[in-house]
């Protein structure tokens, strides 16, 4: 007998739905356990100009300055085994000038001067100074094939035993002043062949930090954390009561690192012992104390943004260096976190050492290791009222 055959129930098969993009455990991640800059949006370019071998070499990138100029492009100076002077262009990205010396360098400053010209210097075995006219690098674009490089125009010191630590620019003055690595401010006019000593630092070690106050006075800081002014005309730079913020008992290492002249007549501050960032009111000399943007306890660089925040990075020696803002209006801070990137480059850095502000608002940072590459942080838009 033939057995009957036993029916089939067929099961349908589930209609597939769409998982949600950012499931539960990635948005855990992102929002609360991820240390990246995740505000804005960070791009990272090796030292070198796309499509072509690097000439910035490692041991040669380690990028101590930078400036901004109205015409978008970013000048820079490298440290290392060799210092180099370059460019930033959004065509060709990183454009090697050339090298500077053939002697080691250990720090580097460079300011815009009048009109596109840009003025350098560097310290270390045997220091430099020189002056760029940068105009016709920035007349290049995407229609050109070739970056364009004009020379730059070495310009000797009063001693070759010097180099330069610091440089603000004066256009009332119509020149650049500067200190060196023997304590002595320098002028150095637009159109001069050579600088002039125009002062001493008697009874002071200046750091290589240096600002041009509203009313003409210059501003530094030496050792123990103590500020100075200079009035173009004096022969000596004249120390301040004011003392930069630090711990008790750590007055004799106190330092500042870095100082940054802000839209709002105030003088903010860095220091190189604990990380605490001050405030200096040039009209009546007084140091506020704001506190410590981070645990670390090294604010490297300075700079503001086009939203009147303070744009800051900390980082101690062996550390890894953070992005923070500071609120002159709420008087907070925030920690935007690790810089990351995978455009055009994937590359974290670890150590930043310069740092300024663009035409449209963006941050320039550049890394200062062994390795290092350039930096572009575009701040979210902020809404208006």
């Amino acid at each position: 007998m033939k057995a009957t055959p036993k029916a089939v129930h067929v099961v349908p098969h589930p209609i597939p739905s769409t998982q949600p993009s950012e499931p539960d455990k990635f948005r855990f991640f992102y929002e609360k356990a991820a240390p990246w800059v995740n505000r804005g949006t960070v791009y990272g370019f090796p030292m070198r100009e796309e499509m072509n071998e690097p000439t910035i070499v490692e041991g040669e990138c380690a990028i101590g300055a930078l400036t901004a100029l109205d015409t978008g492009a970013v000048f820079g100076i490298t440290t290392g085994r060799r210092p180099h002077a370059f460019y930033y262009h959004s065509s060709f990205y990183v454009v090697d000038l050339g090298v500077l010396s053939d002697a080691p360098a250990e720090g580097a400053t460079i300011v815009r001067t009048h009109g596109d010209v840009v003025v350098g210097g560097w310290r270390g075995a045997r220091g430099g100074l020189f002056r760029h006219d940068a105009a016709r690098e920035f007349g290049t674009g995407q229609e050109d094939f070739y970056s364009k490089r004009e020379p730059v125009v070495q310009i000797p010191l009063p001693d070759r035993r010097e180099g330069v630590l610091a440089l603000a620019y004066d256009a009332a003055e119509e020149g650049v002043f500067g200190l060196t690595t023997r304590g002595r401010v320098f002028s150095l006019r637009d159109r001069a062949k050579r600088p002039q000593i125009v002062a001493t630092a008697k009874d002071a070690t200046p750091a290589a930090t240096l600002v041009r106050l509203p009313d003409g006075r210059f501003l530094g800081a030496c050792e123990e954390g103590r500020l100075w002014q200079w009035r173009p005309g004096d022969r000596e730079i004249e120390l301040l009561a004011a003392l930069a913020p630090c711990e008790k008992g750590k007055r004799y290492v106190a330092g500042v690192q870095t100082l940054l002249a802000a839209s709002n007549g105030l003088v903010y501050g860095g220091t190189s012992t604990d990380g605490f960032f001050f405030s200096f009111d040039p009209a009546s000399g007084r140091v506020v104390n704001l506190g410590k943007p981070q645990r670390q306890s090294f604010i490297r660089a300075l700079t503001e943004g086009h939203e009147g925040l303070i744009y800051g990075v900390v980082q101690e020696p062996q550390g890894l260096a953070r992005l923070f803002t500071y609120d002159p209006q709420t008087g907070g801070f925030e920690d935007l976190g690790l810089l990351s990137t995978f455009i055009t480059a994937q590359w974290t850095p670890h150590a930043i050492g310069a740092m300024c502000t663009g035409r449209n608002g963006e941050i320039f940072l550049g890394e200062s290791d062994n390795i290092s590459h350039f930096f572009v942080y575009y701040p979210p838009v902020m809404r208006r009222s």
